[in-house]
């Protein structure tokens, strides 16, 4: 497995699998199956409740922690009674009584570990930049072996790094061929942050395949050209930018093939054909609207 050597010199596997929606009762089995197949960095989140069941998996296959990277992710809807909303449901935002500290502690248990390699701010909320500054005390402390964030754009990344002491290692963010991302990914690896590709595939907050992506048929004719499948084509795509993935499965034949990135190498031009169908806009996760949460020098 290629590995990517983040900002802080930490190597992490540029291959991963994410556990979104991936069921508990199968979680074992896909975690055993996908250690076997050579994957070594697991995505999850509290937000996906899937904390729990990948530290159990781990166990049960008898995975041992340190042979594995582990993300996860801190997310705001811990801090508030019914979750957290924004327009014309913000009155709903009623705040509890805990902590953003206590809702980190609550992933180690959730893990049952005593570190976590990555630590995502998983969207930039209103007060992200505080949540990021939890995590950097957990990273001082040697409890967090590197902090990020997802789904930040430009300005979220200005206002955060004049605020705080550590660069984020990683900018986990939507990225496909109808979505290239090309002048976000090339701002970040210019100040030192890795790129991290999510829901390459998929309809928001859903595992549904977009279709217009794994069968364009500028696609399909490449994968046919190569001997692969489309999903193949794409991750490889990604890789071979030293962008980060993370496709989720529960499904073996496509474990293998999602990990099997590294016999094959896309041409130039069969690179600039998947560029050229960029639509220049978010499918899934915009986080334009919340940069009018900034302050005013950054917005």
């Amino acid at each position: 497995m290629e590995q990517i050597i983040l900002n802080n010199g930490l190597e992490m596997p540029l291959v991963g699998l994410g556990t979104y929606k991936i069921p508990a009762e199968k979680m074992t089995s896909v975690i055993g199956e996908a250690y076997h197949l050579g994957y070594r960095k697991f995505d999850t989140a509290s937000y996906y409740e899937t904390e729990k069941p990948l530290a159990q998996a781990l166990r049960y296959n008898g995975i041992h922690r340190e042979d594995v990277f582990i993300t996860t992710k801190l997310n705001i809807k811990y801090l508030y009674f019914f979750d957290y909303w924004y327009g014309k449901h913000k009155i709903f935002n009623v705040r509890n009584f805990r902590s953003i500290t206590s809702v980190v502690e609550d992933s180690f248990k959730n893990l049952g570990t005593d570190y976590v390699d990555l630590f995502l701010v998983h969207w930039p909320w209103p007060n992200f930049i505080k949540f990021y500054k939890v995590l950097e005390r957990f990273y001082k402390e040697g409890r967090i072996r590197a902090i990020g964030v997802c789904s930040c754009l430009e300005p979220h990344l200005e206002a955060l790094m004049d605020s705080v002491e550590t660069i984020p290692a990683v900018n986990q963010i939507e990225i496909s061929p109808l979505n290239t991302q090309k002048d976000r990914v090339k701002y970040c690896v210019d100040r030192g942050i890795h790129v991290e590709a999510m829901s390459t595939f998929s309809h928001y907050r859903s595992i549904t395949p977009r279709l217009e992506i794994i069968n364009n048929p500028k696609i399909e004719e490449i994968a046919e050209k190569y001997h692969k499948s489309s999903p193949q084509i794409i991750l490889r795509w990604l890789v071979q930018q030293k962008i980060s993935v993370i496709p989720r499965s529960t499904n073996i034949e496509h474990l293998e093939q999602n990990i099997s990135l590294f016999d094959f190498a896309l041409s130039d031009e069969d690179m600039k054909m998947i560029d050229s169908l960029d639509q220049k806009k978010f499918l899934n996760y915009d986080s334009t609207y919340t940069i009018k949460d900034l302050p005013a020098k950054y917005r």
